[in-house]
């Protein structure tokens, strides 16, 4: 199956994404040093704005696309759609841990934490996206149906 949407035909830049992806691990790893919540709140402000309202308004993808160009490291374009179910994958990780924070359920922050934290690295060190092969692999399955 080729990777690619019959829907949404935007496209991302993969070295925003990887460095946003970075820079949310570290807001995670904020969170656990410091153990204010507000850290965990900001992220998922930003996934929020970045995913509903406009990127650029975004922080972290402001953030990002300065280091980008600060670094001169390449534009490499990708569909935009799989970024998006990795971005709502991500914003349901953040509320995850925001309520576990809330009820101090510890060992479920933790977990939650941890499972995002190692698929944001993924992408970052290995430029495999989680959250995109869980939408090829959705999409796969719907075109068989």
């Amino acid at each position: 199956m080729a990777q690619a949407c019959p829907i949404n035909f935007t496209a991302a830049d993969n070295t925003v994404s990887r460095i946003v992806s970075l820079l949310a691990a570290g807001m995670v790893a904020l969170f656990f040093v410091t153990g204010a919540e507000p850290w965990l709140y900001a992220l998922g402000a930003d996934l929020l704005v970045r995913l509903y309202g406009s990127k650029h308004f975004s922080p972290l993808y402001q953030l990002a696309t300065a280091l980008k160009r600060l670094m001169h490291l390449p534009t490499r374009t990708v569909d935009g759609a799989p970024k998006s179910v990795a971005g709502h994958s991500g914003l349901l990780f953040v509320l995850l841990m925001i309520a576990a924070a809330a009820f101090g359920l510890q060992a479920m922050l933790v977990t939650v934490a941890a499972v995002y934290v190692v698929c944001l690295l993924m992408d970052v060190i290995f430029n495999f996206c989680v959250g995109c092969k869980v939408y090829y692999l959705y999409r796969l399955i719907i075109r068989e149906e």
